[in-house]
C-alpha cells in the first residue's frame, strides 16, 4: 500500500485538475450530447488509470461507463458506483462564479457536480490508479459502474448491475469535515404530475371570472390541502395562468415527495389520488416512485470501512441516515449485495444548490481512504476468514 499512497501524494494536483475538467462539462441529465461527452471523458480517464475492458454502454437513455481490473476467484470483486450526470445550475445569478467553470478558492473547488458526484467518484478512480501505477497491482477485483441518469432515478440501471461481493457508493455526506460517515438508510422519492382541466378553451376573466372555476386556484387549494404522513413535499414545477385578463383552461404542478423508511411509495400515491379525486377535472400522473432503502449492516464490509477511515481520516465512521435517495443502493440491496455508502461530501457542500463545492483537503483524505479500503476489503472478506465463512454459509 505504501507505493500507492506515495503515488497519490505525488499526483494530488493532477487529480484535482481531473475533477475540474470533468465538472466543466455541463452533463445535466436532460442534455444528451453533454452527457455523452462526459461519458467519453470518463472512459478515457479509466483507461489512463490502467483499467481494462473500458466501455461506454448504451441504454435506452443516457450511457453507462464501465471498466474493470482482475478476475481472480480468490479475491473479492468490489463494485465502485458513481454518477456523472448533474442537476441543472438553476438561477446563475445566485452563483458567485460560473457553475461550469470550476475555480479553487480557500481550499474549496467550486462548480456544479464537483461534490455530487464527480469529485467523489474520481476519488476512487484516483485510488485505483494509485494502486496500479504505484504498486503494479490491485488487492481486489474492481468493477466501475458510472451512471449517467442517477439524478433522474437511474431508470435503466437495473439490467447492468451484474454481480459483486460488495459495492461502494460515495454519493453521500460526512458527519463533519474531519469525521466520515456510513449512511445506513435513504429516503425514497415519489414524483407526481397533477393537472386540473376544465372543458373548453381559455376565457375572458372579466366575463367569466367568478362563474367558471379557475384551474390554477383549484390546483393551489388541492396542493395546500395535501397531507401525506411520513413524507416531505416540494413543488418542483408549477404552471398556471396565461397572463392578465385570461382565465386559463388548465393548470399543472409537479410534486416531489421524499419518503421516510417504513412508508411505501404506493401508500403515498394512493393518498394523493384520494385527494385529487375530490377535485373536478383533476388527474394525477406517476412520474417516478422509488422506495426508501435501509442498508443491511454487513459486519465484514463495515470492519473494512472502519479500518480504511482510521487510516484516511484518523476517525472511524459514524452511522447516519440521509434525506436523499440513490436508486443503485436499493437495486444492489435487493440483490443481497452488501453496500457501503461511504460519502466524502462535507455537510455544507451545497449539493443541488448554487456554489456547490468540494473540500480539497477532504478529497485528498478520501483518496487515501479509498486506497486503504481495497486491501481492507480483501482481508475482511469472509472467504479469507474461515470463522466467518461458516457463519455466512
Amino acid at each position: 500500500m505504501r507505493g500507492a499512497l506515495a503515488y497519490a501524494a505525488r499526483n494530488r494536483g493532477r487529480f484535482v485538475e481531473d475533477i475540474a475538467a470533468l465538472a466543466a462539462i455541463p452533463s445535466v441529465s436532460s442534455d444528451r450530447p453533454q452527457v455523452r461527452r462526459a461519458a467519453a471523458w470518463l472512459a478515457a480517464r479509466l483507461r489512463r488509470a490502467g483499467l481494462r475492458c473500458v466501455r461506454i454502454v448504451d441504454t435506452c437513455g443516457n450511457p453507462l461507463v464501465v471498466g474493470g481490473w482482475g478476475t481472480r476467484p480468490d479475491r473479492p470483486t468490489v463494485l465502485l458506483y458513481g454518477h456523472y450526470d448533474v442537476r441543472p445550475a438553476g438561477d446563475r445569478r445566485q452563483w458567485r462564479t460560473p457553475p461550469f467553470r470550476p475555480v479553487v478558492h480557500n481550499g474549496l473547488l467550486y462548480g456544479r457536480g464537483v461534490s455530487d458526484d464527480k469529485g467523489q467518484l474520481l476519488a476512487h478512480v484516483a485510488a485505483v490508479e494509485s494502486w496500479l501505477r504505484g504498486a503494479g497491482t490491485l488487492p481486489v477485483n474492481v468493477r466501475f459502474l458510472l451512471d449517467g441518469e442517477e439524478e433522474i432515478g437511474s431508470p435503466h440501471l437495473a439490467d447492468f448491475l451484474g454481480r459483486a461481493d460488495v459495492a461502494v457508493i460515495s454519493d453521500t455526506a460526512m458527519h463533519s469535515p474531519s469525521v466520515p460517515a456510513l449512511t445506513v438508510s435513504l429516503r425514497g422519492v415519489v414524483r407526481l404530475g397533477i393537472t386540473v382541466r376544465r372543458p373548453g378553451a381559455d376565457l375572458h376573466s372579466g366575463t367569466y371570472g367568478g362563474l367558471v372555476p379557475d384551474p390554477g386556484v383549484e390546483l393551489s387549494r388541492l396542493i395546500a390541502a395535501l397531507d401525506v404522513p411520513g413524507t416531505s413535499m416540494t413543488i418542483s414545477r408549477l404552471r398556471a395562468g396565461r397572463g392578465d385578463g385570461v382565465l386559463a383552461s388548465q393548470a399543472f404542478a409537479r410534486l416531489e415527495f421524499r419518503v421516510s423508511p417504513g412508508v411505501s411509495p404506493d401508500a403515498v400515491i394512493r393518498s394523493v389520488r384520494r385527494s385529487v379525486a375530490s377535485v373536478e377535472g383533476a388527474s394525477v400522473q406517476v412520474i417516478m416512485a422509488r422506495p426508501p432503502v435501509t442498508v443491511p449492516r454487513v459486519d465484514w464490509a463495515i470492519d473494512a470501512a472502519r479500518a480504511a477511515c482510521r487510516h484516511g481520516f484518523g476517525h472511524e465512521p459514524v452511522f447516519r441516515t440521509s434525506g436523499g435517495g440513490i436508486a443503485a443502493a436499493g437495486l444492489l440491496t435487493a440483490r443481497d449485495i452488501p453496500v457501503l455508502l461511504l460519502g466524502f461530501a462535507v455537510p455544507d457542500n451545497r449539493m443541488h444548490a448554487p456554489d456547490e463545492r468540494l473540500s480539497l483537503p477532504v478529497f485528498a483524505r478520501a483518496v487515501d481512504t479509498s486506497i486503504a479500503l481495497l486491501p481492507a476489503l480483501a482481508s475482511c472478506w469472509p472467504q479469507h476468514r474461515p470463522e466467518l465463512r461458516e457463519l455466512t454459509g
